[in-house]
């Protein structure tokens, strides 16, 4: 069965056009937890919660008293929901118990399965995808971040100017359930003013170890050897683990290796901002180190960078050394 969009999934639930199997999954849990409080209010009465909801975690749950619930009708009520979460987490023999509420679903039931990692290519999901209408909850590429953050601001009331938000995306990075809590921070500090602004920003968000890295990964960009060396033992002497260090690099030069291309073929602007799947008010700080790295350069530091996991991985007691060496070299290509 094909993945149904979520706003059309949305829309089924708020008009009561309910099917009896649902497959909900993926790795952004900012959006599949909610959907369980989505059935509850879309398929029972409040009042009907007590007799005809149920749920249940895989690694917990009798299997057979899942199937027992799921066959039971409903009491006062048109519908019985049952929310099934974890499904990975099911064994063969347990999945064959339930196969057969999915080739011979009770209609008075809606059976809801959550799973947050699926490996597409197992039978077991293979067959539940088959069978359910199922709806994926992808992570927001990184320039949909920005609209998040207003949306979840305006959920609440406020509004929030482009440098706030520039600033939040930046200390808090790609978490939307983060991004939340530090939304609601910043409102418990503004109170009655309708708008966040940058100092609301700085006043309540401490600088942390995501502001150092981005300063670190934009040194490296920059190629300012004692900036970055600096960053480097702020971040080592924090506790910032090392190869999470040469992640965020890698990830960095693969940013800048695109962007440079782009830039190489004449693109600019917002085109460039799509190509490289970054928000519109970063580009041009992309742009600006691109333009001190031709590609050669950047597949060279990407190869230094290849070598320095290697030797981090294997000599970990010397992984301040390998670490200031990668900046040494890459800060003099």
């Amino acid at each position: 069965m094909a993945i149904l969009d979520h706003q059309k999934f949305y829309k089924e639930l708020e008009s009561k056009k309910f099917k009896p199997v649902y497959f909900l999954f993926g790795d952004e849990p900012f959006l599949l937890n909610p959907c369980v409080d989505r059935f509850k209010h879309a398929v029972l009465d409040e009042s009907a919660y007590d007799f005809n909801y149920s749920l249940f975690y895989a690694k917990e749950a009798d299997i057979f008293q899942v199937r027992d619930v799921v066959e039971t009708l409903p009491v006062f009520s048109p519908h019985r929901l049952v929310i099934f979460k974890n499904i990975q987490d099911l064994k063969d023999n347990e999945f064959a118990e339930i196969e057969n509420l999915l080739k011979n679903p009770v209609e008075s039931t809606v059976f809801v399965l959550f799973a947050d990692k699926v490996d597409k290519r197992k039978k077991f999901f293979k067959t539940v995808m088959d069978l359910a209408v199922c709806v994926e909850f992808k992570k927001p590429f990184e320039n949909q971040y920005p609209q998040w953050i207003l949306h979840i601001c305006k959920d609440i009331g406020y509004k929030i100017n482009n440098d706030a938000i520039h600033r939040l995306h930046r200390l808090v990075g790609n978490n939307l359930s983060e991004l939340q809590n530090q939304i609601y921070k910043i409102a418990e500090y503004i109170g009655a003013k309708p708008t966040i602004e940058l100092a609301d920003i700085n006043a309540v968000i401490s600088v942390s170890r995501e502001e150092n890295i981005f300063d670190f990964t934009a040194a490296v960009g920059l190629k300012d050897r004692v900036k970055a060396l600096e960053q480097l033992v702020n971040m080592l002497d924090q506790g910032q683990n090392e190869v999470g260090i040469i992640n965020m690099v890698a990830r960095h030069m693969r940013i800048l290796l695109t962007v440079r291309a782009g830039m190489d073929q004449g693109i600019g602007g917002s085109k460039l901002a799509t190509l490289t799947n970054l928000p519109s008010y970063y580009i041009e700080n992309y742009c600006d180190q691109a333009r001190l790295w031709p590609i050669k350069k950047i597949e060279e530091a990407l190869v230094v960078l290849h070598e320095t996991d290697k030797a981090l991985k294997s000599s970990p007691i010397s992984s301040h050394i390998w670490l200031e060496n990668f900046v040494l070299k890459s800060c003099s290509l």
